[in-house]
Order: structure tokens, then sequence, then C-alpha cells
């Protein structure tokens, strides 16, 4: 059994997020779709999957992956395996489960932003010992507009309403970049500049922030990926479903 990660650029891939769940026993089966990966049929000896960030836009049904993708994403959802969407992956897991997504009307937020828990979010174990308020790195031109059908809101920026959410009982979405690495962000600096001069944010300054936020950025992220690792994803749950099976 295996967790399912779709990549979607070099830029950005499952880095942190991945490491951890290695750790904790967890095999990364990946899906590299800008290598043109081929996608599974189906979700045998899979056990969760995870789609992460791109530059793709999750409303281009010209993407031949995309709906397969979505389909993948959607059935295991429905059978309540746990998905999780990074960026790119928050959008496309929002339009497969019936929501929105568009272009942001006030420009891409880019750099280092505060998001904010929603009261819901607080509460939520996934964001145990995370603070209320906190720092975290942002890169996108769209985001979730309308939530699919049930799902709850758990956290918000000034810019974006939905910055984090969930459905169902094992389903989680970051429209911000938790998993990433100390040099993502200068690299994303480097390979698209127009997008940093549509902020008029200066690369330097977007190197010092890095400089400053990052230390506690990847602490309160590693955190919450063990939360991931150890609540929405125990390995000891996967084998107890083995040996059940097993037996019958």
């Amino acid at each position: 059994m295996a967790i399912l990660v779709f990549e979607h650029t070099t830029r950005t891939g499952i880095q942190r997020l991945g490491r951890t769940l290695s750790h904790y026993g967890h095999r990364l089966r990946l899906v590299r779709r800008h290598l043109n990966d081929p996608i599974p049929a189906d979700l045998d000896d899979i056990d969760g999957i995870v789609s992460c960030g791109g530059p793709q836009s999750a409303n281009d049904d010209s993407l031949p992956w995309l709906e397969p993708e979505m389909a993948l994403m959607r059935q295991a959802h429905e059978r309540e395996m746990p998905v999780v969407g990074l960026c790119l992956g928050s959008q496309i897991l929002a339009r497969a489960l019936g929501g929105e997504v568009d272009t942001m009307s006030d420009g891409p937020e880019v750099g280092w932003h505060e998001v904010a828990l929603t009261p819901v979010g607080r509460e939520d174990p996934i964001h145990a010992g995370i603070p209320w308020r906190s720092i975290q790195a942002h890169f996108h031109y769209d985001c979730v507009t309308e939530l699919p059908p049930g799902a709850k809101l758990l956290a918000s920026s000034d810019c974006c309403k939905v910055q984090a959410w969930t459905a169902g009982l094992r389903t989680y979405a970051f429209q911000y970049h938790p998993e990433i690495d100390f040099e993502t962000m200068d690299s994303v600096a480097e390979d698209d500049p127009e997008l940093l001069s549509k902020t008029g944010i200066a690369r330097e300054q977007l190197r010092q922030e890095t400089d400053a936020h990052y230390p506690a950025f990847e602490r309160l992220t590693n955190r919450l990926f063990e939360n991931i690792a150890l609540l929405l994803m125990p390995v000891d749950r996967r084998y107890r479903g083995l040996v059940k099976d097993l037996h019958h």
C-alpha cells in the first residue's frame, strides 16, 4: 500500500511533507504529471492521495490528466481515504468535490503572509499546536471561491478567504505551501519574475522575508505534518486493514 502523490512541476512537490510521511513508515508512489507519468486506473494498492502545487490552472479542462486526477481524488474521498491538496492540489480537489475556483481579483498572493484559523480551524485536530495566526508561504494566482458542499473553512488570509478547508472525515486542503524547503521561494522568484512584478515585491525583499520567517514556519509546518502522519494517515490503520483482509 502507498500514498499516491500527484506532482505537477519540478518547482514544488511533496517535499518536506513527503519526508515526514516516509519517516512514519509510508511508501510514496510519485506520479509526476509534468513528466507524463501515467495516472493509475484505480485505487488498488493505494491508501491515500496527496495532490501538490503547480503553475497550471485547475479550470483548464484541456489538460488531459485533470479529469482522471479529479476522478481518483473524488473516489478516495467517497471511500473516506485520506486526501490532501496543496495549492493547485487544493483547487483541483475543490473542483472534484463540487466547489469552484477562479483567478484572484486583487492579483496573485506571493511571499510570506499571515493566515488566521477560523473558529472551526482552532478546534481541528490536524491544526493542534498551530497558533491561531501564523506566517505561511504563498504563490498563487487562483483560489477556491466556493467550497464543495458540506466542506468547512479552516483558515483565511486578508488576500484569500479560503486558505485551508476540510470535507468529510479525512479530506484536507491548503492553499498556501506548508511543504516548501528554504530554497523554494527563491527558485520561484528566479523562475517566474513576472509573478513578483505583479505583486510589487523585489526579489531581495523576498529573500529577507524568507530569512526572517522560515525558521518559525518550518517548526510549525513540521508539527502540521506530524499531525497529518499520525492522525490523518496513521500507518497502524493501514496495517489493521491488511490483517483484517488476511483473516477473510
